[in-house]
């Protein structure tokens, strides 16, 4: 694996990194507590990002997160905190370099005498550097964390990185319902999609019983819109052409909407069909048959592979 895949070659780095970007920028208190231990008492941290002109000339950090600290009366004034989480695929050998010139240029930003720096990379793989960088007289020392196996599930679970869990070695018996069940109650379509998009990169097994758990919650909607939905009709609609179904572009616009509802849910139909019985002659049209008629049941029924006669018979 390349830095610039994701697990399985299923997705972009630059997608893949966003899922964690996104992740730790809708819930800094969470990452904090769960990646540093560090417990924020009512203090909201802010996210430093850098300038328009910095984005072009240099290579970013992923996230860094400060945390002011109020002063007290007759005390000397508080150090505040910068925390820096860097999200790694694989080792390269630059890696330690890059975490050592981070070091170096928040350094430079932010005086010593009035902030504190903490670095951490965390390896959603494992198999990560050791965390120490030396050269001449140079050295440099960061945390470095292995997802799978340094991060506690169950502290994960109560969070709200909870399909991390999913990424877990030793996740407990229920942790593919607790997530379902955290996704499900996110009020924000956008966090619940990135959410859904974690759980799906986890471990196998687990990643395909997620999907039966939101299915079972009602939540095909959401799943249709993911990367893995959004394949599945991307495929669904390149083989489809060939029987016609570019005649969707001519309906009127309302009309249109309702066909290209219906193109996901066959696209999604189909991709779960190939997902659970691998290639089939009549893919698109058992797709479309069972999309026709109750689609949520036959979508559960094709998650829990029922016998393909019997959906064919349905």
């Amino acid at each position: 694996m390349t830095v610039d895949e994701a697990p399985g070659g299923s997705a972009p780095a630059r997608d893949y990194d966003g899922l964690f970007k996104s992740l730790m920028e809708a819930h800094p208190e969470d990452t904090l507590r769960v990646l540093f231990g560090v417990e924020l008492d009512g203090r909201h941290p802010v996210i430093e990002g850098p300038t328009e002109q910095q984005r072009h000339l240099t290579r970013n950090r992923d996230k860094v997160f400060v945390v002011y600290r109020e002063a007290e009366e007759g005390l000397p004034a508080p150090l505040h905190d910068l925390y820096h989480v860097e999200v790694q695929v694989e080792r390269t050998r630059d890696f330690p370099t890059r975490m050592a010139a981070y070091f170096c240029s928040l350094a430079l930003k932010y005086d010593e005498s009035r902030y504190r720096i903490h670095q951490l990379a965390l390896w959603p793989l494992g198999g990560g550097c050791s965390g120490y960088f030396r050269r001449g007289r140079m050295h440099h020392a960061y945390d470095s964390v292995s997802l799978p196996d340094d991060l506690d599930a169950d502290r994960l679970l109560a969070s709200s990185l909870a399909p991390l869990a999913l990424w877990s070695k030793n996740p407990p018996p229920d942790a593919v319902e607790q997530v379902a069940d955290r996704i499900a109650a996110v009020p924000d379509r956008d966090d619940q999609l990135v959410l859904v998009e974690l759980g799906k990169l986890g471990a196998r097994p687990l990643a395909d019983q997620l999907i039966k758990a939101l299915v079972r919650r009602g939540m095909s909607d959401i799943l249709e819109q993911t990367e893995f939905g959004r394949d599945l009709a991307r495929r669904s609609r390149e083989a489809g052409r060939e029987e016609g179904r570019e005649e969707g572009r001519e309906v009127g616009r309302e009309e249109g909407r309702e066909v290209g509802r219906e193109e996901g849910r066959v696209g999604t139909m189909a991709l779960l069909l190939k997902h659970s019985y691998g290639p089939l002659d009549d893919l698109a049209d058992l797709a479309r048959k069972l999309v026709a008629s109750d689609y949520e049941q036959h979508i559960e029924w094709v998650v829990n592979r029922v016998p393909l006669d019997r959906l064919r018979s349905a």
